[in-house]
């Protein structure tokens, strides 16, 4: 395999820290609000995400600040107090205005209209790296209806598993890829755009008919209580042999996998030998 230039590596590396420090805001967040973390751990773990957020975009749109060391640290945390008094503002204010009966169904439609739009901009974007940062939005917006519907857990890993995890390897999938060097704009018209166009009206207008025709049933609202605790629970006592199984097969997928790769590795090595 070619080896990666030096500037990529440290451009990828930057990106990574960046996505796990985005990921790491959110993700700190909802467990505070849901799973009850403490107000030290978080400010902690808040602090560590900002910076390295700081760290990555630095490579990016701090070209000119040289921050690194002692500098970088201070500077984060003057970011930080910046970013804490606004959200000491937005939740003091801002947050008993949008989260009465009103503000509640506005975010509920924001973040229905973030996860669509994501997802339409993934799959009608001609451009593939602008695809993969919509699939970030159209993650992120589903997280969102996963807190409206109480499930802190689904939330969380929603934002650490797809959004700090696949996104990012989806993304160094797409930059490590030698066909992408020169055209990023790589499309799937040769998959028959009618064809799709058809199946998305009947799949639209089947879901709206239903959504618009079927008697919704209006049960009372209850109190959220985190599920942490509760699924934790099951996976060690009730679900402990069913979650060992999938824990073998996971492994068992992964050793496939090295293995398969090993295999072509080999083959091209053969190839070019000969």
């Amino acid at each position: 395999m070619p080896e990666v230039p030096s500037h990529l590596r440290a451009v990828l590396v930057r990106l990574g820290v960046l996505a796990a420090g985005l990921a790491g805001i959110v993700g700190v967040a909802v467990l505070n609000r849901f799973a009850h973390l403490g107000l030290a751990p978080t400010l902690l773990l808040e602090y560590v995400a900002v910076t390295c957020v700081i760290w990555g975009l630095n490579g990016f749109l701090f070209r000119t600040v040289p921050l690194s060391g002692l500098s970088l640290l201070v500077f984060s945390a003057a970011a930080f107090g910046v970013l804490f008094l606004v959200a000491y503002f937005v939740g003091a204010i801002v947050a008993p205005l949008l989260f009465d009966a009103a503000g509640q169904d506005f975010l509920f439609y924001a973040f229905a209209l973030m996860t669509i739009a994501g997802a339409a901009g993934c799959a009608f974007s001609r451009n593939i790296i602008y695809s993969a940062w919509a699939l970030l939005f159209a993650f992120l917006g589903v997280a969102g209806l996963y807190v409206f519907l109480g499930a802190d857990f689904p939330a969380v890993a929603q934002v650490l598993i797809y959004v700090g995890g696949i996104l990012v390897l989806i993304l160094f999938a797409i930059m490590l890829t030698k066909q992408i060097g020169g055209d990023p704009s790589l499309t799937n018209a040769h998959l028959g755009l009618p064809i799709g166009a058809a199946l998305a009206a009947a799949t639209v207008g089947t879901l709206a008919y239903m959504a618009v025709m079927t008697p919704w049933k209006e049960a009372p609202s209850r109190s959220y209580e985190p599920v942490s605790a509760a699924l934790g629970t099951a996976f060690l006592t009730d679900f402990l042999l069913p979650f060992e199984v999938a824990s073998v097969v996971l492994l068992a997928a992964l050793v496939g996998a090295v293995i398969i790769a090993r295999k072509e590795i080999k083959e091209q090595s053969d190839a070019v030998l000969e």
